[in-house]
């Protein structure tokens, strides 16, 4: 039910009371009787022979109110013992959402979908409300109650970088999921082309992280030449972005829908990727202006207006059931790598070992490693770049990216340390033929223990 149709709930069910108090009334019945008679009905019980028109529709639509309160009391019952029978198996997840979005589990694991109403009981907890503050504020309302338990934030607009860290609670980026799944679903790494030239088409948060994503991923050879082209009415992301350095050949381009120079960036992209749901007038208008390129467009159902569409170069993505599964979410194999390249790194350069004990930058940095991983073990199997030299060279850059995205940059500490997280400055933020022999090895180390090399 709808919450539209929920605040009008209470009205509909005591509208038969004042409908059949009005025609006892009307057929001669004292006030006081009216209205007792008129709230017998509710009870299928007629204490007055008195008839009319307004009384036989209260007669009905009052034994519809009281029946359909008997069976939503059973429904709630009912679903409350097998919430409760779920909770008692040994994986129990309950997720809290205002959607009809249902995540892909894994069949050992026990979902409940209670709306809004806190089942303590389940061992874990995924909470993603309609807005970022609905989720924090239900969280901090239950803290108590889900103390000790595994809790996901599911984030759709605070930037993952910028949240405060909660060692109670393992945050995930909504956005940022969709535009990593994207980027390896494409695997331009695989193309065996070291020019390509991307248009983003989009103003929201989506756009955003399929840049990030995309300088972060798409790191392939040291001759690469990449343009990532966003086209949007705003200008947030190059204001955010100013001091971003790419480390290499690729570059970043910003234009207004509305230019001529941004519609030819889309008649000779090699990908364009639309960020939100497109109107019909929208994709056909890329898709005739877009004949070379293929077209990705943002579509969380199956069933889209590019089905209908006679053109081959087109394709959907984002689709709320390749997006919304526990891997996703909970990233078990991901943090996994993420821990256990922490734990070797840690051991060597006398780092923190203990994972719990990063803050959630560090820990973010960490999973973007990990997830860079994967890239470059195709790189290797598929023997596109197997030089361990250029490959380190490359994790560097996407080290760097990392810190840029993040709104870091280049600096000397004042303390002479190597970083200052308050002022958001690193020393080793520069090109990696910059870098000391030593700073270069751990790149080396990084490659070497990805590929076994």
């Amino acid at each position: 039910m709808t919450d539209k149709w929920k605040k009008w709930v209470p009205a509909m069910s005591i509208l038969p009371f004042f409908i059949g108090a009005t025609g006892y009334a009307l057929a001669g019945e004292k006030f006081t009787d009216s209205l007792y008679a008129s709230f017998a009905l509710y009870f299928v019980s007629r204490v007055s022979d008195r008839y009319n028109v307004l009384i036989e529709i209260a007669r009905w639509t009052a034994a519809l109110v009281t029946t359909t309160i008997i069976l939503f009391a059973v429904r709630t019952i009912w679903f409350n013992m097998v919430c409760w029978l779920k909770c008692l198996s040994g994986e129990s997840v309950a997720v809290y959402c205002d959607s009809d979005i249902k995540i892909l589990f894994d069949k050992k694991i026990s979902s409940i979908y209670p709306g809004r109403k806190l089942k303590k009981a389940a061992k874990s907890h995924i909470i993603m409300l309609k807005t970022d503050i609905e989720s924090l504020q239900f969280y901090h309302e239950n803290r108590e109650e889900l103390k000790g338990k595994s809790v996901y934030i599911g984030l759709r607009e605070i930037e993952y970088g910028l949240i405060k860290e909660n060692p109670e609670v393992v945050f995930y980026d909504m956005n940022g999921t969709i535009a990593r799944v994207l980027w390896k679903t494409i695997g331009i790494w695989k193309w065996k082309k070291t020019n390509f030239k991307i248009a983003v088409y989009g103003d929201n948060v989506l756009a955003e992280n399929i840049l990030n994503y995309g300088l972060l991923l798409n790191l392939y050879s040291e001759n690469q030449h990449i343009s990532y082209n966003l086209i949007a009415n705003n200008s947030h992301y190059k204001v955010k972005h100013r001091g971003m350095v790419t480390g290499n050949g690729d570059r970043l381009s910003y234009y207004q829908p509305d230019e001529d120079a941004a519609w030819d960036v889309i008649e000779n992209a090699d990908i364009v990727i639309i960020s939100e749901e497109p109107s019909v007038e929208l994709l056909q208008t890329i898709a005739a202006v877009c004949r070379k390129g293929k077209i990705y467009y943002y579509s969380p159902t199956a069933e889209n207006i590019g089905n209908y569409l006679q053109c081959g170069n087109i394709n959907s993505f984002g689709r709320n059931e390749d997006i919304f599964t526990d891997e996703n979410i909970m990233q078990g194999k991901l943090i996994d790598t993420a821990q256990n390249w922490n734990l070797k790194y840690a051991e060597t350069y006398h780092g923190e070992t203990d994972w719990n004990k990063l803050n959630g930058f560090l820990k973010w940095s960490n999973i973007s490693s990990a997830d860079f991983h994967e890239v470059v073990k195709d790189l290797i199997q598929l023997n596109i770049n197997t030089d361990i030299e250029s490959l380190a060279e490359l994790e560097h850059i996407r080290w760097c990216r990392f810190y840029y995205i993040n709104y870091w940059k280049y600096g000397i500490p004042d303390n002479g340390e190597r970083k200052d997280e308050n002022k958001r400055i690193h020393i080793c933020l520069k090109n990696y033929s910059e870098l000391s022999q030593e700073d270069k090895e751990k790149d080396r180390e990084i490659i070497k223990n990805v590929g076994d090399l």
